[in-house]
């Protein structure tokens, strides 16, 4: 049987080319690379291609391009380049996490290069490969399905033992060498079990993403408080794939179309966007909230009219990002490696109410 083919690009060749002469220790930074006129030659290649190959290794911050005079090393040892690696740039956190990062990069003068993993465990590898060929030293990463066994859990630990500095954020993975940001998401959940059961509900649930260790820990901890109360009923349901797909929306119809007297009365939600579908298969249903059913979400996110509405924990965007911006730094400097737990604020307004007798 013969062994698989690989085809490479070959622009990729081009640019693997670059960064094994650059990683060899030939060119120090700021020093001038062949022209394109010259790779071009080398490699047999078209302009456009030797253009693309450049404009990655550009993207990468490991080049840079001054038009009229060339392409130099832009990184050396020394480099002040830092990666930030989302799950998912379009989510309404993210966005927020990386403006207090990028706004506590330029005030120490550090460069930043921002990954979108789009909730893939395979493409954020792979921007982590590509980010240490570029000679990345510093790693904020908010990994993807941190709960399972397909997250990059290993990698990140091999990562950290190479001398790489890594703060995660959301995600403590207790990994030696590496710091973390996260939030209280226990207490969030045992919070919200104590509300319900004041108010005198005792049929709840908790509508949760499973790949997510946040929505894992707030869901556990919500429910272990609960039993410890003494709720008589408890529905436990999760969805393993993003929230953007409307798979809340399914679990939601399930629970509300239930026989009124098993239905439950309260329902915790692991994010806003969670509790948004819950609201809107609450209205298809002709429910009313807080009257029909009562919810509490997590976040405080930008969710439209209904934020105007839900009692929530309010999630410290901007600060996780400046706190993990501080840590990673102060690492890079020799520092230890630091956890970092912040409270989620309990932001009450008006979707909870007492259960009916």
């Amino acid at each position: 049987m013969q062994g698989a083919v690989v085809i490479t690009s070959k622009y990729g060749i081009i640019e693997r080319y670059l960064l094994e002469e650059l990683k060899s220790g030939k060119y120090s930074a700021g020093d001038k690379l062949p022209t394109e006129k010259e790779l071009m030659t080398k490699f047999n290649a078209s302009r456009e291609t030797v253009r693309k190959a450049l404009d990655r290794l550009t993207l990468k911050a490991v080049i840079v391009r001054r038009p009229g005079l060339g392409t130099f090393v832009s990184y050396g040892n020394d480099n002040h380049l830092v990666g930030i690696l989302v799950q998912q740039i379009t989510s309404y956190i993210f966005p927020y996490v990386v403006l207090g990062a990028e706004d506590c990069l330029f005030r120490n003068e550090y460069k930043m290069l921002l990954g979108n993993a789009s909730e893939d465990p395979v493409k954020e590898r792979q921007i982590l490969g590509e980010w240490m060929e570029a000679g990345v030293k510093g790693l904020i990463i908010d990994p993807v399905y941190s709960a399972t066994k397909r997250s990059n859990k290993d990698f990140v630990k091999t990562l950290a033992k190479s001398g790489v500095k890594i703060t995660l954020v959301h995600t403590d993975w207790n990994i030696d060498q590496v710091s973390c940001v996260v939030l209280d998401d226990a207490c969030g959940g045992e919070k919200a079990a104590e509300i319900f059961y004041d108010h005198g509900h005792r049929r709840v649930a908790v509508i949760y993403k499973s790949t997510h260790l946040p929505g894992v820990v707030r869901a556990r901890s919500f429910s272990e408080r609960c039993r410890q109360l003494g709720v008589d009923r408890i529905y436990d349901k999760a969805f393993n794939v993003s929230e953007f797909t409307g798979a809340p929306m399914q679990i939601a119809h399930e629970l509300m179309s239930l026989p009124l007297q098993i239905r439950p009365t309260a329902i915790f939600c692991y994010n806003d966007a969670t509790a948004l579908q819950l609201q809107l298969v609450a209205k298809r249903l002709a429910l009313r909230i807080p009257e029909d059913i009562s919810i509490i979400g997590f976040d405080d996110g930008p969710i439209g009219d209904f934020r105007d509405v839900l009692t929530t924990f309010a999630h410290p965007k901007e600060e996780v990002g400046k706190k993990a911006v501080e840590i990673l730094l102060d690492m890079l400097n020799g520092g230890k490696p630091q956890k970092v737990v912040l409270e989620p604020e309990l932001i009450e307004r008006s979707s909870i109410t007492q259960a009916k007798s």
